[in-house]
């Protein structure tokens, strides 16, 4: 095994009955919170007001920000921080999806620092500034997706630049996370399909790319995985089921906390890289369905290039059973009966048919390297070009949406 330093530092109340703990907790941190919401569905559920009871029972005093979008926007940040620091908030707390959450954090950083402008501060930047600190951030995730909830991590987008890149500093992971699954029962399908789809890829990244010297991280990662391969179906037929929401919610939290990486080689995030710079350019693309768009094309472009046959044929045989004499052969059969999980819940497409065309693929792979290379190349178990990038966005393509014969497999 490689060495590996953990600290999550998030204080976690899973559950409904954990309300009261959660909201003692929140004390800790002040007086005067900020509350940032993103489209409103929060309040239209009705699940705002019982939060803001439960602050005004306890005598905080509570400014309300709404109108985060999905890939949160830098100038909407920016609102957001100067309308918390006009108002001497003490911290933030972040209710909703895994946008309201990475803004929450870069609106911390933001009023901590003094500073007006987000877009600076973000990977890639020729002007790249450092955050110095963050006020304390608490959240209640209303989607199981991005693990905002645990993470150092926030992505930004910046429309006018057809941009989005991450920040990354530990003091931005929350101080403490309420994880209820009933807000999570009256989510939109595709949200849910969208969301599971992103928790798969915090874990098949370093899973692939990482190597075999960290066999418990190995069955740690397959027990998420098989956890959202089981579940999602479920969910997806009973979506008012609290308890299936909550095996979706927990996934989400253990599936991006370090623990699924300990002792692995190190690597980077390459669906993460990729799917940034599309939705970057398509600001309407959901990040998960981006993700799941690129899977199979990724796993197949790996086999082409002969890098991580084993690790994928051990995808295989952990989540699908699929034992063959040959790896090549079982790496195969595993991306043709992922696949079909895709079209069974709904998320196999193009990226043509999320309105990124062919012609863009270029100016897509470009600002991948740029933002997440080194101009040249990423590496992901060797160097992957920009040739490279087009490449696998091209196999996308081939991805047809009609409904795979289980013949094929």
């Amino acid at each position: 095994m490689n060495s590996f330093e953990i600290h999550v530092p998030t204080r976690i109340y899973f559950g409904s009955s954990n309300a009261g703990s959660f909201f003692d907790r929140l004390k800790d941190y002040g007086s005067r919170v900020l509350i940032v919401i993103g489209g409103g569905s929060v309040k239209r559920t009705g699940y705002l007001d019982k939060v803001t009871d439960h602050l005004s029972s306890r005598n905080f005093d509570y400014v309300l920000f709404e109108g985060i979008e999905p890939n949160p926007h830098a100038a909407t940040i920016d609102k957001a921080a100067a309308f918390g620091k006009e108002n001497s908030v003490d911290f933030v707390l972040a209710f909703g999806g895994g946008s309201v959450m990475d803004a929450s954090k870069a609106i911390a950083g933001l009023i901590h620092d003094g500073e007006k402008e987000i877009w600076p501060f973000v990977l890639g930047e020729p002007k790249y500034k450092t955050m110095q600190g963050a006020l304390p951030v608490a959240t209640i995730p209303t989607t199981a997706a991005t693990a905002s909830e645990v993470t150092a991590h926030a992505v930004i987008s910046n429309p006018e630049v057809k941009g989005k890149s991450p920040i990354s500093y530990p003091f931005l992971k929350p101080s403490a996370s309420w994880l209820n699954p009933a807000y999570h029962t009256s989510l939109p399908l595709d949200t849910t399909r969208d969301g599971a789809s992103d928790i798969l890829s915090h874990v098949f990244e370093n899973y692939i790319l990482g190597g075999n010297e960290s066999p418990l991280a190995d069955r740690y990662s397959e027990g998420v995985m098989q956890t959202v391969i089981d579940a999602l179906p479920n969910v997806l037929e009973d979506p008012e089921n609290e308890a299936l929401r909550g095996q979706l919610l927990w996934a989400s939290t253990m599936a991006l906390n370090t623990m699924q990486t300990a002792g692995r080689v190190p690597s980077t995030f390459m669906l993460h890289n990729l799917e940034h710079a599309l939705s970057g350019y398509n600001p309407n693309l959901a990040h998960g369905r981006g993700l799941a768009i690129l899977y199979p094309a990724y796993f197949k472009w790996l086999v082409q290039n002969d890098r991580c046959v084993d690790r994928l044929a051990l995808l295989g045989e952990k989540l699908f059973d699929i034992k063959t004499a040959d790896i090549n052969e079982s790496a195969a059969e595993f991306i043709a009966v992922f696949e079909l999980w895709l079209e069974n819940n709904g998320l196999y497409q193009r990226l043509t048919d999320q309105n990124i065309p062919v012609k863009s693929f270029d100016e897509i792979a470009e600002y991948a390297l740029r933002v997440y290379g080194d101009g040249e190349k990423i590496n992901a178990a060797g160097p992957i070009t920009k040739e490279n990038i087009v490449e696998i966005f091209s196999l996308t393509e081939e991805q047809v949406t009609e409904k795979l014969s289980t013949e094929e497999i």
